[in-house]
């Protein structure tokens, strides 16, 4: 787990801002210290230095209110899946004429 800041303000709609120490992926899962998920990472604001990440908290599994630290569930990235009917265009081929 990778902390990710405090909560800064809890808006009307049930998102969170968050003061942040560094910029973060979107879509990264958020969670509290009880390892409960929180929410999701939808925007990052702000200024580059001190920017402020915004979270959705939907799909939350626990209630987070101003000043609760907050962590990043840090996990690999899933593997892109192949586009289906590409040409591989890496094998080519000779087309010299014979000379006969």
């Amino acid at each position: 787990m990778k902390k990710l800041g405090k909560v800064f303000v809890v808006t009307k709609k049930g998102e969170l801002l968050v003061k942040a120490t560094d910029s973060y992926r979107f879509n990264t899962k958020v969670v509290n210290q009880q390892i409960q998920m929180i929410g999701k990472i939808v925007d990052i604001i702000g200024p580059v230095a001190t920017p402020y990440v915004v979270i959705n908290t939907r799909n939350s599994e626990a209630q987070a209110k101003k000043g609760d630290q907050l962590y990043l569930m840090e996990g690999k990235p899933s593997p892109k899946k192949p586009t289906p009917y590409k040409k591989d265009y890496s094998k080519k081929r000779n087309y010299r004429p014979s000379n006969k």
